[in-house]
């Protein structure tokens, strides 16, 4: 294998160098960061790749050359990713930094940023997967053994937990509220969460809503339920939320559709809060789409965290392709997640997922899980 050693102010310059004198077929075998000279004042620092390419006439036979195809064909994804990886989100000095250690970890940390993993948090996964890699290792064998330490330790951050699937021997039902900000649907997801507890896990349900902001919002649940044949009553005080529940009290499950307002409005969020914290005994399961920017989910859930909710549940992933942020959302605020919908059909579009369904979803594949 021919190679060569390339130095530029930085990486995306030295790849641009590399492709031009060495042709798209080339291999980045190393990289390394040279920090400017402390006594020259004009000095910057000053990346190096060393980059090799598939000799046309391998004197070692066969086998060489069958070693090397291997090799590039093992690598050829990741060099493209790391292109693509430029295009859309570029570099920041955290990422060139953490290529210099581990450039096999191009084609993982191109696959977080695209699914919208942070580069906060995408950078100290794989810093930390990259800290137990066998040094001896070939590049190829690196690269797989990095994508599964990174599969490993995603999987710790996450937690699932089907708060739904139990048996109920209290003599009284769960209680369940789902709160969140305005749009994300938590209306639909009720009526999604009601079908599949009702007709497939033979549950007796019942539903309330307190939404008395949003014009039809009862109405709404109430066809829901009537097509089911479930209870449903409006409760828009403390007295009535007590009289529906007393209601329902042969019920397995009650569903609470609350009404949605923004993570800005504190005195709307505490006029829930008061309702259904009045000694009910109610769980609380915070409601976002991941359709919302990064910055409001995260301002969303800090303001909606005064009701100490029990799960997540996250809606709308069949509107985006950049699911990563759950995982950011979890590492925030350290809640497991109960429900995931993917699209507007009742009850179809549920999933009640294990945590490696979440993770292909953070990931951007095609979830899998019960529905």
């Amino acid at each position: 294998m021919n190679k060569k050693i390339f130095r530029a102010a930085n990486i995306q310059k030295a790849l641009a160098n590399i492709k031009e004198e060495m042709g798209a077929d080339a291999m980045i075998l190393s990289t390394r960061k040279i920090p400017r000279k402390p006594l020259d004042p004009y000095a910057k620092d000053m990346f190096e790749v060393e980059a090799g390419i598939k000799a046309k006439d391998a004197a070692d036979g066969k086998n060489t050359v069958k070693k090397d195809d291997e090799l590039f064909e093992s690598l050829k994804g990741d060099i493209s990713e790391i292109r693509d990886m430029i295009s859309i989100a570029g570099f920041g000095s955290g990422i060139q930094n953490v290529l210099c250690n581990n450039f096999e970890s191009v084609g993982v940390l191109a696959s977080f940023l695209r699914a919208g993993v942070s580069e906060r948090l995408a950078i100290s996964l794989i810093e930390k997967a990259g800290q137990s890699l066998d040094s001896n290792l070939e590049p190829a064998e690196r690269i797989q053994s990095l994508k599964k330490n990174v599969m490993v330790h995603c999987l710790k951050r996450l937690s699932v937990k089907d708060f739904f699937n139990r048996n109920n021997y209290s003599g009284v039902p769960h209680v369940a509220a789902f709160v969140g900000p305005t749009g994300v649907g938590k209306t639909t997801t009720i009526a999604k969460l009601a079908a599949l507890l009702s007709l497939k896990r033979k549950m007796k349900v019942g539903l309330i809503s307190i939404d008395n902001y949003r014009i039809g919002a009862f109405e709404q649940l109430k066809a829901y339920a009537a097509i089911m044949g479930l209870l449903c009553v409006p409760a828009f005080s403390a007295q009535d939320l007590s009289c529906a529940l007393e209601r329902m009290k042969s019920m397995d499950v009650v569903l609470i559709d609350t009404a949605g307002h923004s993570h800005f409005d504190k005195v709307k969020i505490d006029e829930i809060l008061q309702l259904i914290k009045s000694d009910f005994g109610i769980s609380v399961h915070l409601t976002l789409s991941v359709t919302a920017e990064s910055i409001n989910m995260k301002e969303a859930a800090s303001a909606f965290s005064v009701f100490n909710p029990d799960t997540y549940v996250f809606t709308k992933i069949d509107e985006t392709k950049r699911c990563g942020k759950i995982l950011d959302q979890v590492n925030d605020l350290n809640l497991p997640v109960s429900l995931i919908t993917n699209g507007q059909k009742v009850p179809e579009d549920l999933i009640v997922p294990d945590k490696q369904a979440l993770l292909r979803v953070i990931l951007g594949k095609e979830p899998k899980g019960e529905v």
